[in-house]
């Protein structure tokens, strides 16, 4: 009997070591999941934040391309001319009026 109890000893020492490493193994892989779950969060976060800031940014490209086609025009370019420095085609006068 004396050989069945150290087996048993034996065995139950070695189950209770397995079940040590198992618990182990088991608590790093779910702080490393919860870890994980954080981060791609965060992530989504930001890549939120840039996809707005995309729109942002493709919304002031096609104005600034408007915009340099306008540039390009002769009549617009009159235009401003006359609006911003009160130059006058020939012949015409320019009348300032007082504002409110």
């Amino acid at each position: 009997m004396t050989t069945n109890t150290k087996k048993n000893s034996s065995s139950r020492r070695r189950v209770k070591w397995i079940f040590l490493i198992l618990v182990l193994f088991m608590l790093w892989a779910g702080t490393t999941i919860f870890k994980q779950r954080i981060d791609i969060a965060e992530k989504k976060v930001v890549l939120e934040e840039l996809k707005q800031e995309e729109q942002q940014v493709i919304t002031t490209k096609k104005e600034l391309e408007e915009k340099a086609l306008l540039l390009q025009s002769y009549d617009y370019i009159a235009e401003l001319a006359r609006k911003y420095y009160f130059l006058s085609k020939p012949g015409e006068y320019i009348f300032i009026s007082p504002e409110d």
